[in-house]
């Protein structure tokens, strides 16, 4: 965006004519703190509600009890499948999680509408282009040169490939 005060005004007619300008950048970009899209509201309503409260935003921190920590996290609302329903993608990150640095998990709802967790455990997920029953298989990332990959049967994901 450039913006360009004309040369036929006093220097005075310019630094008001500057601020009014700058006023009015500002107040465009604060309009949308504070509000949050329906699309946005929905992603955070599902990351909510799949990780039971624990994740509240899209990134935070949290205490995970387990090892007496706190660990940073990132979450997704996507929709996976393309059925219109989303799905959440979390990943936590710290010490907690041996070599790895991290622990995923993918939430599914199932037919009953209830949240289920798929992995849960070590690892940073890759999802990859090939597909199952419209979700596609996701290899899972970590220490080493073998990446194991999951598909999902209809139900959960299971193993597809291991690692020996």
């Amino acid at each position: 965006m450039s913006f360009t005060i004309s040369t036929f005004l006093s220097p005075r007619e310019k630094t008001l004519t500057l601020r009014a300008y700058l006023l009015a950048v500002t107040i465009v970009s604060l309009a949308g703190i504070g509000t949050v899209r329906a699309a946005d509201q929905a992603a955070l309503d599902a990351i909510q509600a799949a990780t039971g409260g624990k994740m509240k935003a899209a990134k935070g921190k949290v205490m995970d009890v387990d090892c007496g920590e706190e660990i940073e996290y990132e979450a997704e609302a996507v929709d996976l499948n393309g059925d219109g329903q989303l799905e959440v993608m979390t990943q936590e990150f710290g010490s907690c999680f041996g070599r790895a640095g991290s622990q995923m998990n993918l939430y599914i709802k199932d037919k009953g509408g209830k949240w289920q967790p798929q992995f849960g455990f070590p690892g940073s997920p890759k999802v990859l282009e090939a597909k199952n029953l419209g979700f596609p298989d996701i290899e899972v990332l970590g220490p080493g040169t073998c990446f194991p990959v999951w598909r999902y049967n209809g139900k959960q994901y299971d193993i597809a490939k291991r690692c020996p």
